[in-house]
Order: structure tokens, then C-alpha cells, then sequence
């Protein structure tokens, strides 16, 4: 039993290491990590001393990364227009990059056994 653990963490970690070098993996990390940083500054200009949930910068990243990530905990809200249009664009560009991460940890982790089911099923027919 512990071989097969062992051997079945040494596979997960090698399609982990495979993904991380993809290209399309390293592009979505700097978009999504770029746009938690930006919109956090926008948000901390447009909303620090109107806000009242907003006290340091520290807040809007949390706020960023709760709205990126689709978990929206909800302890920080925007208050200006232009804070809830940028939490209009995170919202949408979040979902978006929270779905392609999801397709390609999936594709990463499946992918052999995608190729062995067809191996299969062409030795079959």
C-alpha cells in the first residue's frame, strides 16, 4: 500500500511539474496574478477614506483575491461607482480565469488516462 502511495504521489507531482510549464499555465498566472495587484491599487485610490472597510492595502487584496477566486466571503464591498465596476470586471475575468485553471489542472492530471482509454479502446475495435 505505501509503494502504491508513493508511486501515485511521485505521478501526481510529475503532471504538476508538466503543467506548470506550460506556456498557456504561465500566461494566465501573470494575468491573473497582474490583475489581483492592479485592481487592489485601483480599488485602495478610489475607495481608502471612503470606504470604511478599507483601511490598508492589505484589504483590497484580500477583497481581489475573494472576488478572483469566486469565493466572495463578502467583509469588504465596494462603495464608489468605479469600485463596483471594477468588482464588475473581476467578477467576470475571475470566473473566466478560475474555469481555464480548472480545464487545464483537470487536463494535466487526466491526460494519460485519457490516452491509455484510447490505446484501449483502439485495440478493441
Amino acid at each position: 500500500m505505501k509503494h502504491t502511495l508513493h508511486t501515485g504521489f511521485y505521478l501526481f507531482a510529475r503532471r504538476i511539474r508538466k503543467l506548470i510549464k506550460q506556456p498557456v499555465f504561465v500566461v494566465l498566472t501573470i494575468i491573473g496574478n497582474s490583475l489581483i495587484i492592479i485592481s487592489s491599487l485601483l480599488l485602495y485610490h478610489f475607495e481608502h477614506g471612503l470606504n470604511p472597510k478599507i483601511n490598508s492595502l492589505l484589504d483590497t487584496v484580500w477583497w481581489a483575491v475573494a472576488t478572483v477566486t469566486t469565493v466572495g466571503y463578502g467583509d469588504i464591498s465596494p462603495v464608489t461607482t468605479i469600485g463596483k465596476v471594477i468588482g464588475i470586471f473581476m467578477m467576470i475575468i475571475g470566473t473566466a480565469l478560475f474555469w481555464s485553471y480548472t480545464a487545464l489542472f483537470a487536463g494535466a492530471i487526466m491526460t494519460e488516462e485519457v490516452h491509455e482509454l484510447e490505446r484501449l479502446n483502439k485495440k478493441n475495435n
